[in-house]
């Protein structure tokens, strides 16, 4: 008899209107006649929605807060308007549960907003974490893991939320004592419970950080390459100052070779000239002084006066190569038709053709190729009795070849080569200072060809 008292006593009955309710939870919230909350166990998962009138009876839970284990569930006809969310800011909410929480406040439905910080899949449900300064609730959205979220649904955004208040309180089970609250929570009825106020910035803090690292990374990178471009450049620097060294070398070299050229021209003049004109000038006169049957003796003196004008030639010749390397035209070739217009005794023997592209060739290296090529032609007159030679200036992607090639006697290169011949010496020896190489192709009563190869 006793303990079936303490059964009718321990029972409960609620009336009252449905707060909040949702299909995939197996409680609701009612507010019963004097107003108060109370959260109903629904294990039938009877259908319920907000305003739904019902009349429970079962066993209150042992606790604070007013839970009810619901052994009968009756839904009353028609639906009764339930209390309108109370607006709560979420730092005022948290003031008011305090420590141990509040029984007026558990399964209340409050209207908050605050910042989204967090978004955590589950596999039945999605948890937000809104918060507003120190302050952080949980959201528990009825959305799956496969589920679709709203695409404004992002970190940062700022949304209101409105939902029955949750939370655990937590007891010691030895003496019964309060000790705290946690797991604070918002449950909406469904995602519609959930709106946006203000789309997240574009600049959340996950983008800074993932700017910073990028900016961090670029500005590594940069350093890097400062760097290596200070390392290049100085590189390059003392190259060009060793470039510009030697080429301060060089034309001082050039201008000591050109005044040495002009004494050595000057002396030439003045000595060796003057003493082939004079001597041109007694072998004339001495033909007046030659008697009338003297045919033989006289044949000998036209022989010598002949060498005298050919070798006076030769030396005008070298006389203009040494004193007047400053003229003619940039061009080679042009350089080379210059030349030959200035000596007599290469007209209508030399032609000088031109093969390729032309490029430009630096005025050392062109007044070089001419003294060359004045020896290579004087040679094929003077020594080979050639009637035509031919230069060739051929241009090609990476170096050019001068060809003098003439029809002249010839000689056996073999024998020249073993007897020394100061005229190919002296000519393989400045394309030698040049970088280049020579070729020389000749037989007797075959004329001869003599190939300078020049890299460009």
């Amino acid at each position: 008899m006793f303990a079936a008292l303490l059964l009718a006593a321990a029972l409960t009955n609620v009336t009252g209107v449905v707060t909040f309710a949702r299909p995939d939870l197996p409680f609701c919230f009612v507010c019963d006649e004097a107003g108060k909350t109370w959260r109903i166990e629904n294990p039938a998962q009877v259908p319920l929605a907000r305003g739904t009138a019902l009349t429970a009876r079962g066993t209150r839970e042992l606790s604070e807060k007013r839970r009810l284990d619901t052994e009968e569930l009756v839904v009353r006809h028609g639906k009764t308007p339930p209390p309108p969310p109370k607006p709560l800011s979420i730092p005022a909410l948290f003031r008011r549960l305090g420590y141990f929480g509040d029984i007026d406040l558990y399964g209340a439905v409050f209207v908050t907003e605050g910042l989204l910080r967090d978004v955590n899949r589950r596999q039945k449900t999605t948890q937000l974490l809104v918060g507003e300064g120190a302050c952080n609730l949980q959201v528990e959205l009825p959305v799956p893991l496969e589920g679709d979220l709203p695409d404004w649904l992002r970190l940062g955004a700022r949304v209101q939320v409105t939902g029955a208040l949750a939370y655990t309180s937590i007891v010691n089970m030895d003496t019964g004592e309060r000790r705290r609250i946690e797991n604070v929570e918002l449950i909406p009825s469904s995602t519609e419970d959930v709106v946006l106020v203000e789309r997240a910035p574009f600049w959340t803090l996950r983008r800074l950080c993932a700017l910073l690292v990028s900016l961090g990374a670029l500005s590594l990178l940069l350093v890097v390459w400062i760097l290596s471009l200070r390392r290049m450049v100085a590189k390059r620097s003392a190259e060009l100052a060793e470039s510009v060294r030697a080429r301060e070398t060089a034309r001082i070299e050039a201008l000591a070779v050109q005044r040495e050229r002009l004494r050595l021209a000057a002396d030439l003049h003045d000595g060796f000239q003057q003493y082939l004109a004079g001597a041109m000038f007694r072998l004339k006169a001495a033909f007046n002084y030659l008697p009338g049957g003297a045919d033989k003796c006289r044949a000998q003196l036209e022989k010598v006066q002949d060498a005298l004008q050919h070798t006076q030639n030769g030396l005008r010749a070298t006389l203009w190569a040494l004193n007047e390397e400053s003229e003619g035209p940039e061009s080679l070739p042009d350089l080379f038709r210059f030349a030959a217009r200035r000596m007599p005794h290469w007209e209508g023997v030399v032609t000088i053709l031109c093969k390729g592209t032309e490029r430009k060739v630096v005025r050392r290296v062109a007044l070089a190729l001419l003294l060359i090529l004045q020896e290579a032609v004087g040679n094929a007159i003077r020594h080979g009795a050639a009637k035509s030679v031919v230069v060739e200036i051929a241009f090609r992607p990476k170096d050019m070849l001068l060809t003098v090639s003439d029809d002249g006697c010839g000689f056996d290169l073999a024998a020249a080569t073993s007897r020394g011949h100061y005229g190919l010496e002296t000519m393989e020896r400045r394309i030698t200072e040049l970088g280049g190489g020579m070729t020389v192709e000749s037989a007797p009563g075959k004329g001869t060809m003599l190939v300078f190869r020049l890299g460009l």
